[in-house]
């Protein structure tokens, strides 16, 4: 099997993070290859849940107003926004090579933890909660449901999955900073959880990312850039839905 580290940290599109997320899911499934990229987001942004009910949860009129961009993600889970400095990830690969879901989203967080602990955080896996909370509409870090990367009492990392075929997609957010407060102007309804601590700011990007690439190149992973560089142009034509207003407010 393949394996590949991109750090991708020049900032793109919303539409387009997520179209790139979806084609290296294609050549996992198409090839083995599995990936581990680490990339920004270019303006202030929310992703949406592959089923979320945005249209009920957020206020697209205003997001519209304010020139908010959205994007649907391939992915399940809750509202993020995604700060230009805050920092992505994405690793694709078989799902076989992982376990399963259940494992790959242990395996990647654990490793992440660990690696964010080397660097002086105090990152720790969220518990199982006591008593699972519903799926009302809200924001992926109103809550930890277990297994999330946690500084403190706060979520930081979290993270959704989609198998397409063979193949594995987990995807990310790390939130350098508490972003809350920006997602709450645009719900359409008080929050359902109560507000939570604030997060602890976290180190810059780069030392982010590249305390998270360790583990993958000490393994083994080739680093890699201009070669996907030059393909994401290609690649991210198969899944220009992602750039479509239609499809983001679809549900």
């Amino acid at each position: 099997m393949t394996r590949l580290v991109w750090m991708d940290l020049t900032p793109r599109p919303a539409w387009q993070q997520m179209a790139l997320d979806h084609a290296l899911l294609d050549r996992a499934e198409r090839d083995g290859t599995s990936v581990l990229r680490l990339y920004r987001w270019d303006l202030p942004s929310i992703s949406f849940g592959a089923n979320e009910a945005a249209t009920r949860s957020w206020d697209r009129d205003r997001l519209e107003r304010e020139e908010v961009p959205c994007v649907r993600r391939p992915t399940g889970g809750r509202a993020v926004w995604h700060a230009p400095d805050d920092l992505t990830y994405a690793v694709t690969g078989p799902l076989e090579a992982f376990g399963g879901l259940k494992e790959a989203y242990q395996s990647i967080h654990a490793r992440f933890a660990a690696r964010l602990a080397a660097i002086g955080l105090d990152a720790t896996i969220a518990p199982p909660p006591t008593a699972m909370p519903g799926l009302e509409p809200g924001a992926c870090f109103d809550v930890a449901v277990g297994g999330e990367i946690l500084h403190g009492e706060r979520k930081v990392v979290g993270s959704a999955q989609v198998v397409q075929g063979s193949a594995l997609l987990q995807h990310g957010a790390i939130a350098r900073a508490d972003r809350l407060p920006l997602l709450d102007r645009f719900r359409l309804e008080a929050r359902g959880e109560p507000v939570p601590a604030p997060i602890p700011d976290l180190p810059p990007v780069m030392i982010l990312a590249m305390a998270l690439l360790r583990d993958w190149v000490d393994e083994g992973a080739e680093p890699v850039a201009d070669e996907l560089t030059a393909w994401a142009e290609e690649a991210t034509v198969k899944h220009l839905r992602y750039r479509s207003p239609a499809w983001t407010w679809r549900r």
